[in-house]
Formats: C-alpha cells, structure tokens, sequence
C-alpha cells in the first residue's frame, strides 16, 4: 500500500537522487551516523557512515536498478519492498526474489536502513504482523 507521507517521499526521493547518482543531494538527506544492515550476516559489510551509505545506495540503485516498489508508512519508518537486478545476492528469498528494507527516519533524514529477505521478517521487525 503506498502512502504519500513525508517519511515516503524522503524515502522515494532516496533512491532518485541515488539513481540519477546525485552524491551530495544524497548525503544531505543521510544523518552522519546513519547504519545500514544486510538481510543475513555475512552478506556484506555493514555501512557504518553516511559516506558508505551513498557509496552502497548508489551501486544498488544503478548497477543494480533497484527501485521502491511499495512502501508502507509506520511512523518514523518506513517498510520498503524493492525491485531491481542481483536480489538474491543480498539476502532476498523466494521464487521471484523481493528485498524489503525498514528505513528509520529522524527529522527528516535517515538514521538506519535494514534489509530483510522476506515481508514477514520486516513485518516482524516492525512489531506488526505478517
């Protein structure tokens, strides 16, 4: 279901910048602190800053051309479920593989992203069911 919050906007706005390899608009919408986690561990580095936030948001959206598919407002995040190429080496399941993200946002920027392989592991995580 998507939403036109401005959590989801941000979001959206993300992976657009991300796209169009925007690096300083991108970082300026990232806290400094900001973490990202894999869907397993051991998938990949954890990001640890927003300079390696970018550096990763810009490969997945343009190598990989993933993309928000739906989102789903909770607040201060966001549930992400993303399309695009090279899935499933990153943690995604399934037969037609998804990536699903929560994406945490204070103050209009982003503070953390987590990556989970199915909808109800981020359901999970989110404290709503699947």
């Amino acid at each position: 279901m998507a939403t036109t919050s401005d959590n989801v906007a941000i979001v959206r706005e993300l992976y657009d910048l991300a796209r169009r390899a925007k690096h300083r608009e991108l970082r300026l919408r990232l806290d400094d602190d900001v973490v990202w986690n894999p869907a397993r561990e051991g998938a990949w580095k954890p990001c640890t800053n927003a300079e390696e936030v970018v550096r990763t948001l810009l490969w997945r959206a343009g190598v990989l051309k993933m993309r928000p598919a739906d989102t789903i407002d909770l607040g201060d995040r966001v549930l992400v479920q993303l399309r695009g190429r090279g899935l499933a080496r990153l943690g995604a399941k399934g037969f037609v593989a998804h990536l699903f993200q929560i994406i945490v946002l204070r103050g209009g920027k982003v503070v953390s992203i987590q990556d989970y392989p199915r909808r109800s592991d981020a359901l999970a995580a989110a404290g709503l069911e699947a």
